[in-house]
């Protein structure tokens, strides 16, 4: 069995408030993992709420790992296409291209979330054909050929991206988070896959995978493709104390993003008290067992196992859900054992 490569990404709950080293774990866990050999770095676009708000622009953000880091792969993920004006996708990202020398891929998303929508309201409904139009267009400009536009006097002219990026082709990634059929689309279109196990299990996501891999295969496109995982990651020496090292940070961590994701008809913080922790501590226990990468190393080898058993090529480590900074350094000693199959 082929061994998946091992990635770190961010999604923080933080509040919106200064505070002094907000962006010191993204640093040094990035400069970590550029030193041990991982694979990538993934940066998210998250607008106008603490969960994942810390990254409103992953092209930013991109700029500090360029400079600061030698050989990790820099990877958006993701850019919510409806959101921009393809040019200054191109534009943004071509500069953070030269800046690592050619370290850049993307993954797109066409969006879920009404509210992200406040920067581009007319484009809600259509924001499917939205995103494939946009990322037809970044694929194009990428290359270096000429993009229609209208300018200020109403002509019709065309411009080209300055500076045009160090690869002449972009590796492209789409986020998958629903059903069969996405994958399915998502392989007839030719990209690589972005998924998680937020509502879907291992079990469930391999026939996804299947179905991704078969489309590619159906439409000619070379290659299987490439499956990338998102997983919540928190990697120790014993089990059960990495148990009681996560557990409350998770709850916080889960409860935080409550607001964006409905439990069944109410909202979690309606919800008597009682009833909500024991429903926060049973998805603490379900991301635990069945949908995170949290354990000892040789517990957390069955999941790595498991996931490429059923076609994941790469897991993309979500760390910073809520533990200490210096935890989670720590941590990271451990998943590099993991990811070298030091056990």
């Amino acid at each position: 069995m082929k061994w998946p490569s091992f990635s770190l990404l961010f999604f923080a709950s933080q509040s919106a408030e200064f505070e002094r080293g907000k962006f010191e774990l993204f640093r040094a866990s990035t400069k970590f993992a550029d030193d041990r050999g991982f694979e990538a770095v993934w940066i998210p676009e998250r607008h106008f709420h603490a969960f994942g708000g810390l990254f409103p622009n992953p092209a930013l953000a991109g700029v500090v790992l360029a400079e600061s880091t030698k050989r990790i792969r820099i990877r958006a993920g993701s850019v919510v296409m409806p959101l921009h004006h393809p040019i200054r996708v191109a534009e943004e990202w071509a500069v953070v291209d030269n800046l690592s020398n050619g370290r850049v891929d993307l993954s797109f998303a066409i969006g879920w979330n009404p509210n992200d929508f406040a920067l581009a309201p007319q484009h809600y409904a259509e924001r499917k054909r939205i995103t494939l139009e946009g990322v037809a267009d970044v694929r194009r400009m990428w290359s270096g050929q000429p993009f229609p536009v209208t300018n200020g006097n109403g002509e019709r002219t065309e411009v080209t991206v300055h500076p045009l990026p160090v690869q002449p082709e972009l590796n492209i990634w789409f986020t998958c988070s629903g059903g069969a059929e996405r994958f399915g689309e998502t392989g007839e279109w030719g990209f690589n896959a972005l998924t998680a196990l937020l509502f879907q299990k291992v079990e469930e996501l391999g026939p996804k995978i299947a179905a991704y891999r078969a489309a590619r295969e159906r439409v000619g496109h070379a290659g299987p493709g490439k499956v990338t995982l998102m997983l919540h990651t928190y990697v120790g020496e014993e089990e059960a104390a990495v148990k009681q090292t996560v557990r409350e940070p998770f709850k916080r961590y889960l409860e935080s993003s409550a607001d964006l994701w409905q439990i069944g008809d109410a909202r979690l913080k309606d919800m008597p008290e009682r009833k909500k922790n024991d429903m926060l501590e049973y998805a603490f226990e379900r991301y635990y067992q069945k949908t995170g990468l949290m354990g000892s190393v040789a517990s957390c080898a069955k999941m790595v196992e498991a996931v490429a058993a059923i076609g994941v090529d790469e897991i993309a480590c979500l760390i910073d859900f809520g533990l200490p900074a210096n935890t989670i350094m720590s941590g990271l000693e451990h998943l590099d054992r993991l990811r070298r199959r030091d056990f």
